[in-house]
């Protein structure tokens, strides 16, 4: 059987050309040229793969006892809520929170090799935990104030409102995961 695979790779590697003369009536001849080449993937090289076969969250924080990181920006703002008098600066505020968690995978990690030798691909099942973020910030979209007329800005305007909102979004994204988070063996 290998030297079958070794006489097959090696006629594989070199180009050979098949010809054929046909006479016609009027005695000219016909050359048919066919060429057949074919190149080989026998180089030695390994390939590395990895299929996931289970992954869930180890753990998660509770969305009560997640604190956002505060920064505040002093900006002008025009015609503030609407009102075409009210032009001045104000203090806006924009909040961060960042969600630190594990993720446990099993993984089959598969390394072929591309030889003219026949071999059995190599699989094993290896096991890792591997340390992920989750990263949410306030949208200023849902401020509670806003500056201009027809291209409004939105603005949050105290630090607790953009606190508020940073929290909202992590506590949903909480409960969308609760539904991968290991279950205990």
């Amino acid at each position: 059987m290998k030297k079958i695979l070794f006489i097959t790779a090696i006629v594989s590697l070199v180009p050979f050309s098949i010809y054929s003369e046909d006479k016609a009536d009027n005695g000219s001849v016909n050359k048919n040229v066919t060429i057949i080449s074919s190149q080989s993937t026998a180089d030695g090289k390994s390939d590395l793969s990895e299929r996931i076969l289970e992954e869930c969250i180890v753990s998660l924080p509770k969305a009560d006892q997640l604190e956002p990181q505060i920064s505040s920006e002093s900006k002008y703002l025009k015609e503030i809520n609407g009102d075409p008098s009210k032009n001045e600066f104000v203090k806006t505020y924009t909040a961060s929170l960042e969600i630190n968690y594990m993720i446990y995978q099993k993984v089959l990690v598969v390394v072929t090799t591309n030889s003219v030798q026949a071999q059995e691909p190599v699989m094993k099942v290896m096991e890792k935990n591997l340390k992920q973020s989750k990263r949410f910030v306030s949208n200023p979209s849902e401020g509670d104030i806003y500056a201009g007329q027809s291209h409004r800005q939105y603005y949050f305007s105290s630090p607790e409102a953009a606190a508020s909102d940073a929290k909202k979004r992590a506590a949903i994204w909480l409960k969308e995961q609760s539904a991968v988070i290991c279950q205990q063996k």
